[in-house]
């Protein structure tokens, strides 16, 4: 990863560690200006004294050592020295890593490059993939989506309903509205239903997304109809890997679902609400009802400029398995009951 052409550096995600000695071994030493940990804040918390982007000095760490600082339990590494980060590559790959649904912490390796020209020569010889900073910049700002196509949709309990599919021309996963009834545009009831793999299609108990899900279209056909729009961000947008690792720490560490999330790396909820945003103009919609128990959803949709007139509240039940989750979500989330 090059910036402006001054600074280069080479990034290891933790889940590649296996390369790492092979590599670190084989690379000349006239490259490794420094070698350093990086973690976010979330992850920095609980593994150092620091609670800000950072970075841990690796040049004298043994490998198992930087293992356990990216992914290993807390306790046997908090008296390591560590600084905040301010470089705006290191923010940049962590945004990299989180896109490609990865564990957020990485080992990077700031090259001693004299010029771009070198750093070109250098990642040809090698096979490396080179990324200038800019381009992460520009991958946000160009996302855009488009209808992909469209089909009337028999549901068990709405058998007038309609699917219509969105993508993005930047390979992120498909995004969908499902369109129940024949509702009115304006002040519209929506329901936004982040995918839940586990839940929606396995039917786990340790959840209520599914319940959340099959309730919304029920309520949604018995009144004037409304649209769910169905988003690709899995775990509150960590993704589906990240949220089994997260599922093992409750399980095996007795975390609960926010502090799994934050001991691997990631904040409370990592989703961006632009997709929604974005299929919401694209159907003509303005004012809406919102079908939630979440109040960072309503907050998150007006940014966009949508007129929130309403929050509707739908209960649950609580089964053995999912009710410290759902109480979670109350205590620490903010969700209403």
């Amino acid at each position: 990863m090059a910036d402006n052409c001054v600074q280069f550096f080479r990034i290891y995600v933790c889940e590649s560690a296996y390369r790492w000695r092979i590599t670190l071994e084989t690379l000349p030493l006239i490259y490794i200006t420094s070698l350093y940990i990086l973690l976010t804040a979330q992850r920095a918390s609980y593994v150092t004294t620091n609670d800000k982007l950072s970075r841990v000095g690796a040049n004298t760490l043994s490998l198992a050592d930087i293992r356990t600082l990216m992914s290993g339990l807390p306790e046997e590494t908090r008296s390591v020295p560590v600084e905040e980060s301010l470089s705006p590559l290191d923010s940049l790959a962590i945004d990299l890593v989180k896109m490609a649904k990865l564990l957020p912490s990485a080992l990077v390796i700031d090259m001693g490059f004299g010029n771009i020209e070198e750093m070109y020569d250098w990642c040809k010889c090698n096979g490396i993939l080179h990324l200038a900073g800019k381009a992460l910049t520009d991958y946000t700002q160009e996302y855009v989506l488009q209808e992909v196509c469209r089909s009337d949709l028999y549901l068990q309990d709405s058998l007038k309903s309609k699917i219509i599919v969105y993508r993005s021309k930047i390979g992120e996963p498909e995004h969908y509205a499902i369109v129940i009834g024949e509702p009115a545009i304006e002040n519209i009831v929506v329901r936004l239903h982040s995918s839940c793999y586990t839940g929606d299609l396995l039917g786990s108990l340790s959840c209520d997304c599914r319940s959340q899900l099959l309730t919304a279209v029920k309520l949604l056909a018995e009144q004037a109809g409304g649209i769910i729009l169905y988003i690709s961000q899995e775990g509150r947008g960590i993704g589906l890997a990240n949220k089994i690792r997260a599922y093992s720490l409750q399980m095996q560490n007795s975390l609960d679902t926010v502090d799994a999330n934050r001991f691997l790396g990631f904040d409370d909820d990592e989703r961006i609400f632009l997709p929604a945003a974005m299929i919401l103009r694209n159907l003509g919609v303005s004012s809406l009802q919102l079908l939630t128990n979440n109040p960072h959803k309503v907050q998150e949709i007006g940014k966009y400029g949508f007129d929130v007139t309403k929050t509707i509240p739908f209960h649950m039940e609580i089964n053995e398995y999912n009710g410290n989750y759902i109480k979670t979500k109350q205590t620490r989330l903010g969700h209403t009951n």
